[in-house]
């Protein structure tokens, strides 16, 4: 649909990387966006009418969509959007800068209290002060221990991203090699709770795993396990885990874990692909998704100390 020369695209109703629904519209979603502005290369329009919810994996999904699309084409987006007509929506798209990126630059003040405590950051390589600058303001509020594990687990997903996740192109159809090999990072308080997200819009973790850990990929081939993103994510995080003598690579992703199993109403979730890997209630759940987020979401979630 056009209006005024522009594409009209509409968001979804809830940005969502959970669930088959919600995970179909948006991924859809996104592919049109890519569509209509690196291939067609026109205007783009779009609508978020309808949006009702901003959940942070999907939400930072689509900021780093959005930034990826803005370095494809010279540092200049086409854009505007319909806003939404649900207040709180509004807020998240003006309070981690998406209304920006689309050219929007209307006023709206964040009054929610679970909107005011977004934070977001880009980056490309491992830049600790990234770090503090989204979650310094918890200290004291999250217990030591866990803030620290979330340091380094945090550190080491930006190494792994700028080692590994970028070795080939993505596979989204635009065949672009990103050179900067960028990071999106979000924080969330909301209900009780901490949430960090980090992601890279790279290969994958069930593409890295034949070229970088041959031992991992060996060993899913002879389970028969070399078919499901969910068990190559499994099998990356044991591996990970099982290495921690071997100096520093892994330590950071066993103290997440360890940290997340301290607490009843803690978990972990990696997106990579078409697999979900989930670890709480010290369970591991893992399921496989008929379409690809084309990248890694790594999501922590913890309660904050009152």
């Amino acid at each position: 649909m056009r209006a005024l020369g522009f594409a009209r695209v509409r968001a979804p109703r809830a940005f969502s990387v959970h669930g088959d629904r919600p995970r179909h519209e948006l991924l859809t979603f996104l592919a049109e966006v890519r569509e209509r502005l690196v291939v067609d290369r026109v205007p783009l329009e779009v609508d978020f009418t309808l949006t009702q919810r901003m959940l942070a994996g999907g939400t930072l999904l689509f900021l780093a969509e959005l930034h990826r699309c803005k370095e494809m084409l010279d540092g200049y987006l086409r854009v505007r959007c319909i806003l939404p007509r649900n207040v709180k929506v509004a807020q998240v798209l003006k309070q981690i800068g998406i209304l920006a990126l689309l050219n929007c630059h209307k006023k709206i003040a964040p009054t929610f209290s679970d909107v005011i405590h977004w934070r977001y950051a880009l980056g490309h390589q491992v830049e600790g002060e990234k770090y503090i600058n989204i979650l310094g303001s918890y200290e004291g509020r999250v217990a030591e221990t866990l803030l620290s594990s979330l340091f380094k687990g945090v550190t080491e997903a930006m190494t792994n991203c700028h080692h590994h996740a970028y070795i080939g192109i993505r596979p989204d159809g635009l065949n672009y090699q990103d050179q900067k090999r960028n990071w999106w990072m979000f924080s969330q308080e909301r209900n009780g709770y901490l949430s960090v997200v980090f992601c890279d819009l790279g290969v994958g973790i069930p593409t890295t795993v034949p070229a970088k850990k041959p031992g991992v990929w060996k060993k899913l081939l002879s389970m028969g396990k070399a078919g499901s993103d969910s068990s190559i994510i499994e099998e990356a995080v044991q591996d990970a885990i099982s290495r921690t003598g071997k100096g520093y690579r892994g330590k950071g992703l066993k103290q997440l874990i360890d940290a997340v199993r301290a607490y009843d109403d803690g978990n972990l979730i990696i997106l990579s692909n078409r697999g979900s890997y989930m670890f709480t209630n010290a369970k591991v759940q893992l399921r496989d998704y008929g379409n690809s987020i084309f990248g890694t979401l790594i999501q922590w979630r913890v309660p904050i100390t009152r």
